[in-house]
């Protein structure tokens, strides 16, 4: 019995051995696994994606584009970028939650006016290749953004297909300050009440903003792209200081009151004109009256008609006594 356990130990220890090897080899596999594991990318149909490839032993390069509402499964390692290919608002105005805050400006007479609103355009998705200088960019203007600012910024869409804070962000930097620049610049050819009290003139100005925002933008981008395009815009009235709003509602009390004083004063004129006519119709009447009458006949027939006896007795005729 003593002889056979040598056999049995041996046989253990290879078994043993076996096992380890079988457990490297799993481990090997599962680590492997994570490395050869596919990326996948979904984008909604408001989005375009960009794919990078790179494993875990490659440099990244640009891949393709994804269109809306697609589903993709790309290379391990592989990276995927989504952006907004719907209208963007960029709101600006007193409340805590928007975009951005009241924007300022000086007007023609040096007055320093608020104004809220919003603006809405496009990011440029074209994914068509485009060449700027000596690079070229197989993924169009899409791309280029995203090597020029989006990835700078992390305003690639998050996972759940929301804008992020790095968008809003970028957004404060290449919309709002060539916007502030906008509005400034056109509001200096219009005095304050123009813009505060003419609606013509206040629909002129925001035209102007319209106008300049495009060109300011691309300046603000590099301007060899266009980034952004299909701008509007929608200006609240702009508000002068209160102490200049007040001012005016004093102004326009006393022009209301002087329009009400010159309309009295018009009505009454008018009255006394009207009673001038009258009379003088009146006296017309009585010397057409007069050449027909005489003047003493005109005189007992205005007796009579006011209830008068022209004909009163005369004591010359009367009997004073008798003889």
């Amino acid at each position: 019995m003593s002889g056979s356990l040598p056999t049995r130990r041996k046989g253990s220890g290879a078994a043993a051995k076996v096992l380890v090897a079988v457990v490297v080899v799993v481990v090997v596999l599962l680590g492997m696994l994570m490395f050869v594991r596919p990326s996948t990318a979904s984008t909604g149909p408001d989005q375009v994606a960009l794919h990078y490839k790179g494993g875990a032993f490659s440099s990244k390069r640009f891949g393709d584009c994804i269109a809306p509402s697609n589903r993709v499964f790309d290379g391990p390692g592989d990276s995927h970028f989504a952006y907004p290919s719907s209208q963007t608002n960029y709101v600006f105005d007193a409340d805590q939650g928007s975009d951005g805050g009241q924007i300022t400006f000086v007007t023609r007479d040096g007055i320093e006016m608020a104004v809220e609103g919003v603006t809405n355009f496009l990011l440029n998705t074209s994914c068509e290749p485009i060449q700027i200088g000596s690079t070229r960019y197989p993924g169009g203007a899409l791309q280029r953004f995203h090597e020029l600012i989006g990835n700078r910024y992390v305003a690639y869409m998050t996972d759940d297909g929301q804008r992020s804070d790095g968008w809003r962000q970028m957004l404060n930097v290449y919309i709002a300050r060539p916007l502030d620049t906008a509005i400034d610049r056109a509001g200096q050819n219009y005095t304050y009440t123009e813009l505060y009290t003419d609606p013509l003139k206040k629909a002129a100005w925001e035209k102007d903003v319209l106008e300049q925002l495009p060109e300011l933008v691309n300046r603000q981008t590099d301007g060899d792209t266009e980034f952004f395009n299909n701008f509007a815009i929608t200006l609240q009235k702009p508000e002068p200081p209160q102490a200049i709003k007040d001012a005016l509602v004093k102004q326009q009390e006393a022009v209301a009151k002087a329009k009400a004083a010159e309309a009295e004063a018009a009505a009454r004129e008018a009255a006394a004109n009207a009673q001038i006519a009258v009379e003088k119709a009146e006296a017309a009447k009585i010397n057409e009256r007069i050449k027909v009458l005489g003047r003493d006949g005109y005189l007992r027939q205005y007796a009579i008609d006011h209830g008068q006896n022209p004909y009163q007795p005369s004591t010359g005729s009367l009997i004073t006594g008798q003889q």
